[in-house]
């Protein structure tokens, strides 16, 4: 590929509902290009897009891929990116490296869960969108219903540039409405013709929306056109560049990617009217400032937005923003505070690796083996900032994970840390209270995903759900308890006793324990009033009911004996636990679970299910709030209930529904659970 200014690159990314086309639609575009040499197809797994083995497996993209062809002396970078909710952080970083937003729609399907996210995405890292309406060919494909559904949905400034000529079986071409051009497509070979007569009036309103919108984005063009009802074609021609970069007006296109209608119309549109990588400014801190930085700008600066395992090791994929990179070189990890060496740059089509010479502001690059380097740090040629990105979200899948063998458990600390670099939506750690492994993502699909990929790498293991952190606690106040403890075996005994009362503590006041030492008279020499403090915390840790530590509890101690030769720091902290957890069994011990708040997006058709499905898992619908098509419900739902609901909810809704989850406060277990849950932590501590 001969080199490109940045004037001449574009940076476009392909987002949508999972299943509504993306990957077939780049793969139409790389294939009428020329950049590849047959049409690569999801089904048969000869997409140059989706080489992952857990894509084949799926038929569905999981990570974003980068191609790159070559139209009408431009180069076009193409950012194919997931639609399933799980991955969709991963799409979220790449819509803010891209130029232009691609935003695909079903022609049957209209506007979808995912079409909103990734509108929203688009619109906060401030991109421009272009809507894409695919699958115009198929069965019940309705353009009028589709474009009310996306001026409803998304905004009315989404207005069509190209409407399409026949419909379903018979869609054979498209009208280039701001040319006044017509289109005809035959085995992917287009034929420019006049406009259908019957397509006139329709053509005419398709135009009017446009100036309207056009209108709008200029103080001037507004009063012209309010006074005249009007604006000339040289003016319309000169604003609607512009307000489609600024995001004012976004276009509307018609295609059939299966069948290659539209596609050269789509590739004369991104490089007529898509913005060139020195018109985008980004978002960077310089120490404690927010400042801007533009493609214009001459010091190197990338952003990296990908990183995988490749056969040459650890890659990671970067937009340039500012500047170029030669072939080999030095960069600042400023993210990391780091200096990096790289020896090769690339540019990738898929897996496929090309070598390059040079990359400008603009490009998407790849490096192999920086020693420091992953998803979502800045790379400078030494300029001090750092770009601004989305935070990665709380997991709201987590599983437990244990390896099959010895061997894999040698491996598996490695390999972890691997994917995870991978997959910045992906968070692993410890529980240190259960010393479980575990593994939290987005969705059960997320969680799939990553042990395939664990499993390619030569570690096996199993997953279990993570155990529930129950607490326990007390309800009432407690008499006046005594704990003793006393041994005499020859020697020096050991001797101590404590007189303690406990009480809850309201969740209120924000404390787990407080310890209030109200001793008086040396009943118990002040040396070893920690120790009865130290083993009632030990003992706390402990429990009391079923082995989870307790909290909200208030000990005071009042009295206590000792001996000046037997009594000792252990002693004392002996008596301290036994005095507690004979004060505990007179003060009502109860279980506490915690319980998170669910926030579930679902088609309003859904809603129904959806309540009932929250009511049958203890839970307590909060409220609800309508959002166009969709329905936010709010609820708290106990843990245990929720565990698998990622799962749930897909099933639920056929995937349309997304959630999140966070975690709210602990309530009392409901006495019948509270029996069994203490019956198998009794079973579960005599089998050990």
């Amino acid at each position: 590929m001969k080199k490109y200014d940045s004037e001449h690159v574009r940076t476009i990314v392909l987002a949508g509902q999972r299943g509504v086309g993306k990957t077939t639609l780049g793969e139409a575009m790389l294939y009428s290009a020329g950049a590849t040499t047959r049409f690569g197809s999801v089904d048969e797994e000869t997409s140059v897009l989706d080489f992952e083995p857990e894509e084949h497996k799926r038929h569905s993209t999981v990570a974003t891929a980068v191609a790159h062809l070559e139209w009408n002396d431009h180069k076009v970078n193409v950012l194919d990116t997931p639609g399933a909710g799980d991955f969709l952080f991963d799409t979220r970083l790449t819509i803010n490296v891209s130029d232009l937003a691609c935003i695909l729609v079903g022609a049957t399907d209209g506007v979808q869960v995912g079409t909103e996210k990734v509108w929203n995405y688009a619109g906060e890292a401030g991109v421009p969108r272009l809507v894409v309406v695919t699958g115009m060919d198929k069965e019940r494909a309705n353009f009028q219903e589709v474009l009310s559904d996306i001026q409803e949905t998304l905004d009315r400034t989404a207005v069509p540039v190209m409407l399409p000529i026949g419909k379903e079986q018979d869609f054979k071409g498209v009208v280039n409405i701001l040319h006044k051009k017509a289109y005809l497509f035959e085995d992917g070979k287009m034929t420019e013709t006049d406009i259908p007569a019957d397509m006139a009036d329709a053509v005419e309103e398709a135009y009017e929306s446009i100036v309207e919108v056009v209108a709008e984005s200029d103080e001037e063009l507004t009063d012209k056109y309010l006074e005249e009802g009007e604006l000339s074609p040289e003016e319309v021609s000169l604003a609607f560049p512009k307000a489609v970069k600024e995001g004012v007006l976004s276009p509307i296109l018609v295609v059939s990617a299966k069948r290659l209608v539209g596609i050269h119309n789509l590739l004369d549109f991104i490089v007529e009217f898509g913005p060139n990588p020195t018109e985008r400014v980004f978002k960077a801190m310089e120490g404690d400032n927010m400042i801007e930085v533009k493609g214009s700008d001459g010091f190197a600066s990338c952003i990296v937005f990908k990183t995988f395992t490749a056969d040459v090791g650890r890659m990671n994929i970067f937009r340039i923003v500012s500047g170029k990179l030669d072939g080999d070189g030095n960069l600042l990890n400023v993210t990391k505070d780091t200096k990096e060496r790289y020896s090769q740059l690339y540019t990738l089509m898929g897996k496929k690796r090309e070598n390059a010479q040079m990359l400008v502001a603009g490009d998407i690059g790849a490096v192999a083996k920086l020693k420091n380097t992953g998803t979502g740090d800045t790379l400078t040629d030494g300029k001090n900032i750092k770009f601004v990105l989305p935070e990665p979200p709380e997991p709201v899948a987590v599983v437990a994970i244990h390896p099959k063998s010895k061997a894999d458990e040698d491996k598996l600390g490695a390999k972890l840390a691997d994917v995870v670099a991978d997959d910045s939506a992906l968070k692993t750690w410890r529980d240190m209270y259960f010393n479980e492994l575990l593994l939290g993502g987005m969705g059960q699909m997320h969680l799939d995903v990553a042990i395939e990929k664990l499993k390619r790498m030569g570690v096996e293991v199993e997953t279990s759900l993570p155990k529930i952190p129950y607490r326990e606690t007390i309800t009432k106040k407690s008499p006046l308890t005594e704990g003793k403890h006393k041994k005499q075996s020859g020697g020096r005994g050991q001797y101590g006793v404590c007189f303690i009362e406990i009480e809850p503590i309201p969740v209120s006041e924000g404390k787990d324990f407080e310890f209030v030492d109200q001793i008086f008279g040396g009943a118990i020499p002040k040396q070893y009033i920690p120790s009865v403090e130290k083993g009632i915390r030990d003992r706390m840790k402990k429990g009391i009911l079923a082995g989870y530590p307790v909290i909200n509890v208030r000990v005071y101690l009042k009295d206590g004996k000792y001996h000046p030769v037997d009594s000792s720091d252990a002693a004392f902290q002996i008596a301290g636990s036994k005095g507690f957890q004979a004060a505990s069994k007179l003060a009502g011990p109860v279980l506490l679970e915690p319980i998170y708040k669910l926030e579930v997006t679902v088609p309003q058709d859904y809603m129904g299910t959806i309540m009932g499905d929250i009511t049958s898992k203890r839970g307590r619908p909060m409220g609800s709030e309508q959002k166009g098509k969709m329905v936010i419900i709010e609820a708290e739902v106990p843990l245990a209930e929720v565990q698998r609901y990622a799962a749930d909810l897909e099933s639920m809704t056929s995937g349309r529904g997304t959630f999140t989850m966070s975690f709210s406060h602990y309530e009392r277990v409901p006495p019948d659970i509270q029996e069994k849950i203490v019956a198998q932590a009794q079973l579960e501590e005599d089998e050990d």
